[in-house]
């Protein structure tokens, strides 16, 4: 049972939602495919506003937001997460550079570098020369990394992996789509839960 997990490291919910993956797949059997995407781009073709502006006026539901969250971080026991100070991040490179690291069969290791710099250590890994120390202090190849970023190829693959998000459904981030339908965020994991077994 495949599900593409639609995501942008810029989301703090995509992080929490990948930290909790792996016990996920081996409670459901399920087989996540990391589309990476961008963000920005989402909510530009779907007219969409990150909830920090569209809900910036109304207090009450911001302050739930947060409370939503630390609720969800005690829950899964995600004593590492820090909230970036660099909040709100521009990833291009970010996301590009996972399309590199997949080309170069080092996805995983990649992944687990930016996640980590992003929402544990506090890195702005938006700005380059930080985005390609951290790399290279993670034995990435940094400059390979970087040679494939500038490609045209590799921005083409992360604008059609964004179309091919919102041409799905989806709005945001993190995303799932299973049998052509999206779930969407980390509150309804138990929805494709219920999904994959239904499924079977």
């Amino acid at each position: 049972m495949k599900v593409d997990f639609i995501f942008d490291i810029a989301s703090p919910n995509a992080y929490m939602v990948y930290k909790i993956l792996p016990d996920f797949e081996r409670r459901t059997g399920a087989q996540f495919n990391y589309v990476p995407c961008l963000l920005g781009g989402i909510m530009h073709l779907t007219n969409n506003k990150p909830p920090f502006l569209a809900f910036s006026d109304v207090e009450s539901k911001m302050k739930y937001q947060m409370t939503e969250m630390n609720r969800f971080i005690k829950k899964h026991s995600l004593n590492k997460f820090q909230f970036n100070s660099n909040f709100p991040m521009k990833t291009v490179n970010i996301q590009r550079g996972l399309l590199a690291a997949k080309e170069l069969d080092a996805f995983d290791d990649y992944l687990e570098c930016i996640v980590s710099a992003v929402w544990e250590k506090n890195i702005d890994m938006a700005d380059e020369n930080t985005f390609y120390k951290a790399l290279d202090e993670a034995g990435l190849e940094s400059e390979k990394i970087k040679e494939i970023i500038h490609t045209q190829e590799c921005k083409d693959k992360l604008i059609a992996n964004t179309q091919y998000a919102v041409d799905a459904g989806a709005f945001g981030v993190p995303t799932f789509i299973f049998n052509n339908e999206i779930f969407f965020g980390k509150d309804h994991l138990d929805q494709l839960e219920d999904a994959l077994k239904a499924s079977k």
